[in-house]
C-alpha cells in the first residue's frame, strides 16, 4: 500500500490513545496536536513535541474557532477529545454531554468548512450496554436508565457517531467511528482497571475490587488499537465509511483474575481489598471484530500476559 504524506489533525492527541498514534504516525505525516492537557501522556515522551513534523496547539473543542485555526491545512482529523472515566459522568453529566455532542459538532462544521477529506471519530464500546457478548457493528444498542448518569457517556458517544456519518453523507468526506473493548498499556493517565491495578502496586497499596471480581472483560493491548486506527488513517482504499469494533475477543478474563494475573507479573502477592459497587456495572464485555479484520485487516498480536509485562515497565519507573 503506498502511503502518502498528509497534515492530520488529532483532538486529544497528548491523552493516552493519542500520544501512541502521534508516536505511530509522526515520522510519515505532519501531525497537529489539538488538547487541553486534561490528561497528559506527551509527558512522558516530551520529544514528540519538539520533532518538525508535530505541532502541539493547546485548546479545546468547545473553542471552534480555536479548533478551526488548529484545523486549518489539515487533510484529515481524528477525533479523540471527550470526556471520559465512569467517575467523570456521575461528577459532570452536563460537561460530559455539552463535550461529547457539541465538541463534535464544533469540529465536523470545521471540517465542512475546510472540506477535510476523513474524520475518524473515537466511539466507545459502552454502547452496547451492560450485556456486551460477541457483539457486532450492528448489534442492538442497550442504554441503561436515564437517571443513572453513568449512560451520559454511551449516549453521547452515539450521537457523536450519528453526526460524524450523517455530516459525511451530506458533506462529502469519509466518516468513520472506533468502538475501543477495554484498551491498556504503557501512559494510560486516565481510569482503567489495569492502570488502576498497576497505580497501586508501585504505591504498596492493594488492588481494590469493587463487586466480587466476576465481571468479564476483553483485554487489547494499545499497540494493536494503534495497528487498526493506522489502517484507516492510512489506506485511501476504504470507502464506504462505517463503524469498527477494535478489541481483542481472544483475550478476556474477569476482573478478579487479571488481578490474580497481576501477582504474577509482578513476583508476589498483592492484597486484594474487595468494596460494594455503588454504580452501575458493565457485566461482560467482549466484541465480535469480523469488521475490522475484514475491512483493515486487523489481527490483534499481543496477549494478555506480555501485554501486563510491557505496562508494568512503565509504571514501575513512575
Amino acid at each position: 500500500m503506498e502511503i502518502k504524506k498528509k497534515n492530520i489533525l488529532i483532538t486529544g492527541g497528548a491523552g493516552f490513545i493519542g500520544s501512541h498514534l502521534v508516536e505511530r504516525l509522526y515520522k510519515r505525516h505532519k501531525i497537529v496536536i489539538f488538547d487541553n492537557l486534561r490528561r497528559d501522556s506527551l509527558k512522558y515522551i516530551p520529544e514528540l513535541k519538539d520533532h518538525p513534523n508535530v505541532k502541539f496547539i493547546e485548546g479545546d473543542v468547545l473553542d471552534k474557532e480555536g479548533l478551526f485555526l488548529a484545523m486549518k491545512d489539515c487533510d484529515y482529523v481524528v477525533h479523540l477529545a471527550a470526556i471520559a472515566g465512569v467517575s467523570s459522568y456521575y461528577k459532570n453529566p452536563t460537561k460530559t454531554l455539552k463535550v461529547n455532542i457539541l465538541g463534535t459538532t464544533n469540529l465536523l462544521e470545521c471540517c465542512k468548512e475546510l472540506r477535510i477529506k476523513k474524520v475518524i471519530d473515537f466511539s466507545t464500546s459502552e454502547v452496547y450496554g451492560r450485556d456486551a457478548y460477541n457483539v457486532s457493528e450492528d448489534s442492538n444498542h442497550c442504554i441503561g436508565p436515564i437517571n443513572d448518569y453513568r449512560w451520559t457517556y454511551a449516549v453521547s458517544k452515539l450521537a457523536s457517531e450519528q453526526l460524524t456519518l450523517s455530516y459525511g453523507k451530506k458533506y462529502g468526506f469519509k466518516g468513520f467511528s472506533v468502538r475501543p473493548f477495554n484498551i491498556y498499556g504503557p501512559r494510560q493517565t486516565g481510569e482503567g482497571a489495569i492502570s488502576n491495578f498497576f497505580r497501586a502496586v508501585v504505591q504498596k497499596e492493594p488492588i481494590v475490587i469493587y463487586g466480587d471480581g466476576s465481571p468479564i472483560r476483553a483485554w487489547c493491548y494499545i499497540s494493536d488499537c494503534i495497528d487498526a486506527i493506522e489502517r484507516l488513517v492510512e489506506d485511501e482504499t476504504i470507502e464506504e465509511p462505517s463503524t469498527f469494533n477494535i478489541g481483542n475477543p481472544k483475550e478476556t478474563c474477569t476482573i478478579l483474575w487479571l488481578a490474580r494475573l497481576i501477582s504474577y507479573v509482578v513476583g508476589y502477592d498483592i492484597p486484594i481489598i474487595f468494596r460494594e459497587v455503588e454504580r452501575s456495572e458493565i457485566l461482560i464485555r467482549i466484541p465480535n471484530i469480523d469488521r475490522a479484520v475484514r475491512v483493515l485487516g486487523y489481527n490483534p498480536k499481543v496477549n494478555l500476559m506480555e501485554g501486563l509485562r510491557l505496562t508494568y515497565e512503565h509504571f514501575k519507573l513512575l
